[in-house]
């Protein structure tokens, strides 16, 4: 299964509006399974740098499968060296560890905890603080499964 443009708009259009309902201006990015991007969307008013940033968190998402909230806690909790060797290799990969990113992927079949096949991934900035950009990326991961099921 691949996101189609039709759900990678309305995908974006969603996450603007979500960021407009919190009284920020945001930026969304979509990438495939394989960190290549398919949509990056600004609202007018989101600063210069957003974009770049939404899609870092997508393409960082995309490589690990997770949510970049996720990892970017666990990191700083338990493995804050490798947090320092991923971070370090941002640039090389045009990732960005930060809040703001969550996979795409299909439900896991009963029984699996990782499973689940990979669709890609959304990257959200522009909120303050980032935890909120997390939350509009998981909001919109659920309420895409809702569309694929």
């Amino acid at each position: 299964m691949k996101l189609d443009h039709r759900l990678v708009a309305e995908i974006s259009e969603r996450a603007i509006e979500e960021g407009q309902r919190r009284g920020f201006n945001v930026s969304c990015a979509v990438v495939d399974a394989s960190g290549r991007t398919v949509s990056v969307l600004r609202h007018a008013d989101a600063s210069w740098q957003t974009p770049e940033f939404a899609l870092g968190k997508a393409r960082l998402a995309s490589a690990f499968r997770t949510s970049t909230g996720a990892m970017y806690a666990r990191l700083q909790k338990e493995r804050p060296l490798y947090g320092t060797v991923l971070a370090g290799m941002n640039q090389r990969n045009d990732w960005m560890l930060a809040e703001g990113g969550a996979a795409i992927k299909t439900q896991a079949e009963a029984g699996e905890s990782h499973g689940g096949e990979s669709l890609g991934a959304i990257g959200i900035s522009g909120c303050f603080p980032a935890t909120i950009d997390q939350e509009i990326a998981d909001g919109l991961v659920e309420w895409i499964r809702t569309r694929i099921a």
